[in-house]
């Protein structure tokens, strides 16, 4: 049984926006001020390529929030390193799709099948023939 739930999942985007708006709320103005100066857009595109993977499991996610370090808003690495210490992102479970031979096929095949053991009754009758004709000599 797999653990893997659709539901868990979520676009990188979505979940940094998580992220950002539960530390700004976790943190207040420290965490506003932390990028003061800085562009907003290098700041999200920094922290979606250093969280990687771990922006889209929600689970991930939250297991970071909850350990973070209550005084000091952390950076990109240290966000990360707390998501690699989370649970481990399951794999979308593989449907297999298997073809069903149609009627036509089926009876194709129970003829090719009859039409094969006709030819091995008689190939084997005929070495019969050929075994008592060598042997009555």
């Amino acid at each position: 049984m797999s653990d893997y739930l659709e539901s868990d999942f979520c676009q990188p985007e979505d979940g940094l926006d998580y992220i950002f708006g539960r530390m700004g709320v976790i943190y207040g103005a420290a965490f506003m001020r932390h990028w003061d100066g800085v562009d907003h857009g290098l700041v999200r595109q920094t922290w979606l390529e250093l969280l990687g993977v771990h922006a889209t499991y929600k689970p991930k996610i939250d297991y970071a929030l909850l350990h973070m370090d209550p005084k000091f808003p952390p950076s990109a690495l240290a966000f990360r390193n707390l998501c690699n210490d989370g649970p481990r992102i399951p794999s979308k479970p593989n449907t297999l799709i298997t073809k069903q031979p149609t009627q036509a096929e089926i009876a194709a095949a129970a003829k090719a099948k009859e039409e094969a053991l006709e030819k091995l009754r008689e190939f084997t009758a005929s070495f019969k023939q050929k075994s008592v004709s060598i042997m009555g000599k």
